[in-house]
């Protein structure tokens, strides 16, 4: 474990010219130094940093310049502060979002058993015990009549789910709403855990006549407010990318509105397409 001084911006990593280091923040550089020693595993899973008081007499500042860098870190989702404890290395086991290839036509109409349902897939496949679902019958407000192109009050079917990485901690959520007059009385109205069947939602709706045919989504990178940290189990001050997509049949006509909440250390987006003329 690292004690002795460490000069700032030495070392096997790239370095920084001294005016490069001037303009630097110091809290930024000593979180660029603890963020490498966990990358590099020097700090691993689990392990207890070194005291604020520790750091600050190694890196030569005071601790309220340590206590920033942490706080850097811990907005990332690397580490984080517990009583009594200290400020603890998290597990790293990013989640890979598979980009516009996670609604290709093939996860639907004919799934692997890996791919079941399951947009989102980490280097270990799908786990189906690792989602939990709500389901619920609401009238639409104002701006989800909107979205789905309905009438005001008119139900709609709202399905929740929390869906948690294989060692139980909740990587995102998502909230998907469809019109009731589609999904009224089929396997979106199920209540049990995980997808909803063979193929998952889309293959559902393809079944009832309504095929995903194009869909519009919109990424959000934001803090959380108190609700959301609190569903993803996570502190207020770690980022989360909100996804927003909404899905249309043939006809144009829109068949679900979804809203995704994504711990932004868990996730990356990752887009392959041609050029537009």
């Amino acid at each position: 474990m690292p004690t002795a001084r460490c000069q700032l911006g030495i070392g096997s990593r790239p370095q920084l010219s001294l005016g490069e280091v001037r303009m630097v923040a110091k809290f930024v550089q000593i979180a660029d130094e603890l963020r490498a020693r966990v990358r590099e595993r020097q700090y691993a899973e689990g392990t207890v940093l070194p005291r604020q008081s520790e750091l600050a007499t190694e890196f030569d500042v005071n601790v309220n310049t340590v206590s920033a860098a942490l706080k850097l870190l811990e907005r990332e989702g690397l580490v984080q502060s517990r009583r009594s404890q200290g400020t603890v290395v998290l597990p790293q086991i990013p989640l890979r979002k598979v980009g516009m290839d996670r609604y290709s036509r093939r996860r639907w109409e004919r799934p692997t058993e890996a791919e079941d349902g399951a947009p989102y897939m980490d280097e270990r496949g799908w786990q189906p015990a690792a989602q939990s679902t709500e389901i619920s019958i609401e009238p639409a407000t104002e701006e989800m009549a909107g979205r789905l192109e309905i009438d005001e009050g008119e139900d709609v079917v709202r399905r929740a789910r929390v869906i948690r990485d294989a060692r139980g901690t909740v990587t995102h959520t998502l909230v998907s709403y469809y019109p009731h007059r589609i999904a009224k009385g089929t396997l979106l109205m199920s209540e049990e855990q995980g997808p909803a069947g063979h193929g998952g939602a889309f293959r559902v709706l393809t079944d009832l006549g309504h095929e995903p045919h194009s869909i519009n989504e919109r990424l959000h990178a934001r803090l959380p407010d108190g609700d959301e940290a609190q569903s993803l189990e996570m502190g207020i001050g770690e980022p989360i990318v909100e996804m927003r997509r909404r899905t249309y049949d043939g006809s144009g006509v829109p068949i679900e509105y979804a809203i995704g909440l994504h711990r932004a250390s868990r996730f990356q987006w990752n887009y392959t397409f041609n050029v537009p003329e």
